[in-house]
C-alpha cells in the first residue's frame, strides 16, 4: 500500500469512526442499551467502528515513522515494530465489515424500502449514515485504498458467518420472547417459523453472493495498485 493511499485509508477510516461513534451513540441512548444490537444494522455499524478504530491504531504508525509530533501518534510510532503494508487478518476483518455493511444497504433497497418506504429508510433518523453512506463510503475505501494482497478464496464463507450468528441468535429471542423481531421477517409468532426459516436463507444467500461479488472485485483489482 502506498503512502499516499495509507494517507487517504486513514482519513477516510477517521471519518468513518466519527461518524459511526455518533451513530452508536444515538442508538444507544435510543434503544437504552444493548437492545440496540438486536437491529442487524446497528450490529454492522459498530462492527464497522470498531474495524474503522484498529485500522486507525494498527495503520497510522506506518504512517508516521518519525514525522509525527502528537503525544499518542508518537507513543504508538516508538512502540511500532510492523511493516507498512495492511496485515492480511486486518484486511479479512474490514472486508467482512463491509460485506455486512453492504447487506445492510441491499436489505433496505430491496426489501425494506419497499415495504415500509424509502423516505425513512434512507432520510429518517440516522440512515443517512447507517444506511447508505458509512455502507458505501466503507466498500470504496476498500477497494480503493486498502490493497495489500488478494483475500483468500474462502473470504466469501467467512462474510456470512456474523449473518449466522446473528439470525440464530434473534430468532431464538423471538422463539423465548425476549424480543419481538425487529424485522418483520423474524417475527415467528406472526407468520410460520418456516417462512422465517426461508427469509433467513434466502438473506444469507444474498449476504454470501455480496461477500463473493466484493471478494472477486477486490482481487481483481490488486493488479491496479
Amino acid at each position: 500500500m502506498n503512502n499516499k493511499k495509507l494517507r487517504t485509508a486513514l482519513f477516510i477510516h477517521i471519518i468513518l469512526v466519527v461518524l459511526e461513534l455518533m451513530v452508536t451513540n444515538h442508538n444507544f441512548a435510543k434503544y437504552e442499551g444493548v437492545a440496540m444490537f438486536y437491529h442487524y444494522t446497528y450490529s454492522s455499524n459498530f462492527f464497522c467502528l470498531l474495524t474503522s478504530a484498529l485500522f486507525v491504531l494498527i495503520m497510522l504508525p506506518a504512517l508516521s515513522k518519525g514525522k509525527t509530533s502528537g503525544f499518542v501518534s508518537t507513543y504508538m510510532m516508538k512502540h511500532y515494530n510492523g511493516e507498512s503494508g495492511l496485515p492480511g487478518w486486518l484486511l479479512l476483518v474490514r472486508y467482512i465489515s463491509v460485506c455486512c455493511l453492504m447487506l445492510t444497504f441491499s436489505v433496505v433497497i430491496l426489501v425494506l424500502g419497499p415495504k415500509e418506504g424509502y423516505e425513512y429508510n434512507l432520510l429518517g433518523s440516522m440512515h443517512p449514515v447507517d444506511h447508505v453512506a458509512a455502507p458505501i463510503i466503507s466498500l470504496l475505501s476498500l477497494l480503493f485504498f486498502e490493497k495489500t494482497g488478494p483475500l483468500p478464496k474462502r473470504a466469501a464463507l467467512y462474510a456470512v458467518v456474523p449473518t449466522i450468528i446473528y439470525a440464530v441468535v434473534l430468532i431464538v429471542l423471538n422463539a423465548v420472547r425476549v424480543t419481538e423481531g425487529p424485522y418483520f421477517f423474524l417475527r415467528i409468532y406472526e407468520q410460520s417459523i418456516f417462512k422465517s426459516m426461508l427469509w433467513t436463507v434466502v438473506l444469507i444467500a444474498i449476504n454470501y453472493l455480496i461477500s463473493f461479488g466484493i471478494m472477486k472485485a477486490y482481487n481483481a483489482m490488486q493488479g491496479r495498485k
